[in-house]
């Protein structure tokens, strides 16, 4: 059946002709589910959609992304921590709900467990009587926002970490979180497991059967059996999966189903590595429902480092974020790292500001909703009404009859409607059906597309730009089976939001490099991996140990001499930029030396998480140290071998120089 109405009456009359007509929807039966369907807890978070991640902890007193285990418990100290204003102004920048990392990888927990000594009881915050999770719980609560907890399998402090007595422990920590501290709409954990700690003192590299060793079926029944409503997030769910980087950007399309194949003939764990895109985009008509999220910090780094406070993304970059992930039927999870005093920085509030007031300016009227609506739908009967489309209800649909699986609907508006965003929604409970879909709209007395993909899923948004016309319509492309539609929308985002979209990652070059030259190094392979390109500015070109004679392995170290002595502050240090994680540097050492003088130790450490997050490190140094010559050493790779790095520099005691190299996500 095909009509057309008019508003405001259209329901009403609709509603009266389906009486007249009382045989057109007898025995109507909705559309039969299509593949993998969401579960209840999934349904809900999908309903989120934009939520953060709270990470604050030992990392921020240490100015590192994933603290060793070893600092002093008493260095945790917070002295101006709010958790009602950190969570006012994750409302105030549209967010509805907040993640805490109640444990990172170093084993500092952020509640008095009983577990271990390394926790916020035994600091000074609160005179040893503090509960930050339990504070930030009740301020969720209190300001409307969902509440969901992270710990990381990973535990670089605990002696018993990689023997059978930590698995234990980490089951008690999430029993006490599970059953002390309310609902919680998500369960976070993380895929890092295994490497260098201190553990308890012993300070050596530890490694699991990611497969065997947590017991992951336990695991995952006793979280649903605690926490019946809450999705478990991990690279691979079971409820929610990673997206397979950490750049906020899901994949085109992105199918909230997926397959994953056996690794080593086991079935996937967290922590695994998968084929290249398999995250990014799922797998249409995968066997589980286990949809994505896009995970991404407002900062370079997941923890608050002061020298990024110039590099928080802007609201137009976080708007362009929400298109990338959101509209594309994931989820975004904002990184929002607290300083050391418990306070965001107020250049991250006024970001969060500003995109909250984009999103209200932009999603609050859908202008749509004038449209009078033209389709063919599902035996007449009005659940299944294309005016299901305009009404709002995320639980009312339009669909047709069976066999119809190309349709398209029309919307037509008595005066011109301008606008520059379209959205979609399928309606979940029935799976993910909806393959290809273009827009069309009337212009010059024909119909001309200005939007087409695949794949809408929970979310479809499509940035345009701005048109003024007075017909739409919406085609839906030889689909697999009819289509469950609850949602068609038009926006008008503001204008302002759209500058400074592509944001521009800052790849400092430090001290003027003229005069520079390598002095001696380990390796360098001969087929393009010349030491040269580790200070010569371009984030394209490696100095890098796989050569045709084979892989070399850390350790491997290059010298470079300066020309002159320099007072140095810091070292940069970018990895490869070329998308793959393969020999990125995660361990080194920082060795200076004057003319004729002796090497001497200035810094030795990790980059934390840099396979998932590989920007330009800063390295600090405790002092400032004058030299002429500097040596880095890769002590070791992510995996293994070679070693590869893009870029070194210096920051000089008041060095202010950088070039910006352009980034578009």
């Amino acid at each position: 059946m095909c009509v057309r109405m008019r508003k405001p009456i259209l329901l009403a009359a609709f509603l009266l002709m389906a009486a007249l007509l009382p045989c057109a929807a007898e025995n109507v039966l909705p559309p039969e589910p299509f593949g993998a369907t969401p579960d209840a807890a999934q349904l809900a978070w999908h309903e989120v959609e934009l939520y953060g991640l709270v990470c604050y902890n030992m990392a921020t007193f240490t100015n590192e992304e994933w603290a060793f285990g070893d600092t002093p418990v008493g260095d945790f100290n917070p002295t101006d921590f709010c958790a009602d204003s950190l969570v006012l102004a994750a409302r105030d920048g549209g967010l509805r709900g907040l993640v805490v990392v109640a444990k990172h990888h170093d084993g500092f927990c952020l509640w008095p467990t009983a577990t271990t000594d390394y926790s916020i009881a035994n600091t000074p915050f609160r005179g040893g009587r503090g509960d930050l999770v339990r504070e930030m719980g009740d301020a969720c609560r209190r300001h409307g926002l969902k509440f969901g907890v992270y710990i990381s399998p990973w535990d670089r402090n605990h002696p018993e970490y990689g023997k059978p007595g930590y698995v234990e422990v980490f089951r008690e920590q999430w029993r006490e979180l599970m059953s002390g501290y309310g609902e919680l709409f998500m369960l976070w954990l993380d895929g890092a497991n295994g490497g260098t700690g201190y553990y308890g003192g012993a300070r050596d590299r530890r490694t699991i059967d990611r497969h065997t060793y947590y017991g992951w079926d336990d695991v995952f029944a006793m979280m649903r059996s605690m926490q019946p409503n809450a999705v478990i997030f991990s690279d691979v769910g079971p409820g929610v999966r990673w997206v397979g980087n950490e750049r906020g950007v899901a994949g085109d399309p992105c199918w909230a189903t997926i397959e994953y194949p056996d690794i080593d003939g086991k079935p996937a764990v967290p922590g695994l590595h998968f084929p290249a895109g398999l995250l990014e985009h799922g797998t249409r008509k995968g066997s589980r429902w286990v949809p994505a999220e896009a995970d991404v910090s407002i900062r370079p780094g997941w923890f608050y480092h002061p020298e990024e406070n110039e590099r928080v993304r802007t609201a137009g970059n976080l708007a362009e974020l929400y298109f990338t992930s959101i509209g594309r039927g994931a989820a975004l999870n904002l990184g929002l790292p607290p300083m050391p005093s418990g306070r965001w920085h107020p250049t991250d509030i006024e970001s969060l500001r500003k995109f909250g007031k984009w999103q209200e300016e932009t999603f609050t009227s859908n202008l749509a909703g004038a449209a009078s609506v033209t389709a063919r739908f599902r035996g007449g009967d009005p659940r299944f009404a294309p005016e299901n489309l305009l009404d709002g209800n995320r639980e009312t649909y339009w669909a047709t009859d069976e066999g119809d699986v190309d349709p398209q609907v029309t919307f037509e508006f008595e005066r011109p409607v301008r606008f520059n965003v379209v959205g979609m929604r399928e309606y979940l409970p029935l799976g993910q059906r909806v393959e290809d879909w273009a827009v069309d709209v009337w212009r010059d007395d024909h119909w001309a597309e200005v939007a087409a993909g695949t794949a809408i899923g929970s979310r479809r948004l499509v940035r345009l730009p701005a048109m003024e016309v007075e017909r739409v319509r919406l085609r839906l492309i030889n689909g697999p089976v009819v289509p469950a539609l609850s949602g068609f929308s038009l926006y008008l985002e503001p204008d302002w939001i759209r500058e400074g979209v592509t944001i521009r990652e800052h790849h400092r070059i430090g001290v003027p490099r003229e005069g520079w030259s390598v002095h001696r190094v380990s390796y360098a392979a001969p087929d393009g991996g010349a030491a040269g390109h580790a200070i010569d500015g371009n984030i394209s070109t490696l100095w890098h140990t796989h050569g045709p004679d084979g892989e070399r392995g850390a350790p491997q170290w290059i010298e470079i001499d300066m020309g002159v002595p320099i007072d140095i502050a810091g070292f940069l240090c970018t990895p490869r930029q070329d998308g793959t994680s393969r020999a990125m540097v995660d361990r080194y050492s920082l060795h200076v030396r004057d003319e004729g003088g002796e090497w001497r130790l200035v810094h030795e450490g990790e980059f934390g998480n840099i396979a998932a997050s590989p920007t330009q490190r800063e390295v600090v140094l405790d002092g400032v140290v004058s030299a002429r010559y500097f040596r880095f050493t890769a002590l070791g790779s992510v995996n293994g071998v070679p070693v590869s790095m893009a870029d070194l520099g210096v920051v000089a005691a008041a060095e202010d120089q950088e070039t910006e190299t352009p980034k578009t996500l």
